[in-house]
């Protein structure tokens, strides 16, 4: 007999027993659809992690310090900008305004404070030209500010998009004035927003030239430094924040009883990602174990063919069959059952994990995290194609004690079967 013919007399077998071979698929598709559903949820909330990470900045590294003097940190940057140029892409200050006076940010008679609960908080910082490159800020009208607008101290800034709403509406902002602690500012561009534009989040920001820091906060001689550096790629980060940046500068903050950190957000996304692959292999294995069931349900039921069946059986044998033609049969009788099952689990898998993508999508959605648009939850290739096997696997598993046992019958013994 060759395998197509035993494959249709598979499906025959099968469709002859419809609601039989459906609930014996039962324990396979709840299995398979578990599976996929577990592990592309939490394989999704990775990648949604990681977006957001990577909206604040790829390979992004803040660094924070004080105790170390002027001349110490323009080495430091010099430092950056020289020595570490084959590991460094771009690096900018991130200092931020503190509006003592709370004069807030004033266009013609619409005025934004700080001290408004209803308006939320404006961040407000210094930056160079290289700000938008490494906090991951697209332009979205105008420009960015520009090496000129450092060095010749430039009234300019760039606004976040709740900005652009909130004093301009639909009129183009490029080239307003706005008043900025008493002082007037020309809006050179626009970020495009990371949080929908909504108030108090990072969306709400306006970005000035670091030279103009001394004389906006009348102080000299700042205490503290801020930077973000974006890493040429992701490998060098941990030597970067570990080795070659505190290196510098730790012991000349330190000699000032000051303080040094450069740290990575992709480290930890390292470790969350670890955590989670290491949640979705055990919400695999649980899942797993109704799949065993599913199996057992397969064994339970080829059993019952055998049984049913054992004076075709006996026939078979009689004119000729042979014990591994009876063996194919049987196992192909449980592999197709179990692949079916595989088949609609997969389906069903993933129409779960779109739904639960959606779920977790609209519950990570915050304030404290950038929108991630167009994302959803799919389980991966690998994912279907080991589920599938898996579950082809366990036909064949499951589906070979009755099959050998079919095979064992003598067909005299059999011929007597009514």
């Amino acid at each position: 007999m060759n395998w197509m013919q035993t494959v249709r007399m598979a499906f025959k077998s099968i469709l002859n027993n419809k609601v039989r071979s459906i609930l014996t698929m039962l324990g396979i598709i709840i299995g398979v659809a578990s599976v996929i559903a577990i592990v592309a949820s939490i394989q999704g909330t990775s990648k949604l992690q990681r977006l957001q990470y990577e909206a604040m900045g790829v390979n992004r590294i803040d660094i924070y310090g004080y105790g170390a003097k002027n001349r110490d940190w323009q080495e430091f940057e010099d430092y950056m900008t020289n020595d570490l140029s084959d590991k460094i892409a771009a690096w900018s200050p991130q200092s931020q305004y503190y509006d003592w006076q709370n004069s807030g940010i004033q266009y013609r008679a619409k005025r934004l404070n700080n001290n408004d609960s209803n308006s939320g908080y404006t961040y407000m910082y210094f930056g160079n030209e290289h700000y938008g490159e490494v906090t991951s800020h697209a332009i979205s009208a105008g420009r960015d500010i520009s090496a000129a607008d450092c060095r010749t101290r430039a009234r300019v800034c760039v606004i976040g998009e709740t900005l652009r709403k909130y004093f301009f509406g639909a009129m183009s902002p490029i080239g307003q004035k706005l008043q900025i602690g008493g002082k007037g500012f020309e809006v050179i561009g626009v970020y495009a927003g990371k949080y929908d534009g909504k108030l108090n989040t990072d969306d709400q920001m306006i970005v000035m030239p670091y030279t103009l820091q001394s004389t906006m906060m009348s102080v000299y001689g700042m205490a503290d430094r801020q930077y973000i550096v974006k890493a040429a790629e992701k490998d060098v980060i941990a030597e970067l924040t570990d080795e070659l940046l505190p290196g510098f500068m730790q012991g000349r903050c330190e000699a000032g009883n000051g303080y040094f950190s450069a740290s990575s957000d992709s480290q930890w996304q390292e470790q969350s990602e670890s955590s989670n692959n290491m949640l979705a292999l055990l919400g695999g294995g649980v899942a797993g174990i109704s799949l065993l069931v599913g199996g057992i349900g397969i064994m339970n039921i080829m059993l019952v063919s055998v049984t049913e069946r054992t004076r075709e059986i006996g026939i078979r044998m009689a004119i000729g069959a042979r014990k591994r033609d009876i063996i194919g049969q049987f196992l192909v009788e449980a592999s197709v059952v179990s692949c079916c099952g595989g088949v609609i689990g997969i389906v069903l898998g993933c129409f779960l994990s779109a739904v639960l993508g959606n779920l977790l999508l609209a519950k990570t959605q915050n304030s404290y995290m950038p929108t991630v648009e167009q994302f959803t939850v799919l389980p991966s290739a690998g994912l279907v194609i080991g589920a599938f096997l898996f579950s082809a696997l366990l036909g064949i598993i499951f589906g070979l004690y009755p099959a050998n046992k079919a095979s064992n019958l003598q067909p005299v013994d059999a011929l007597r079967t009514q």
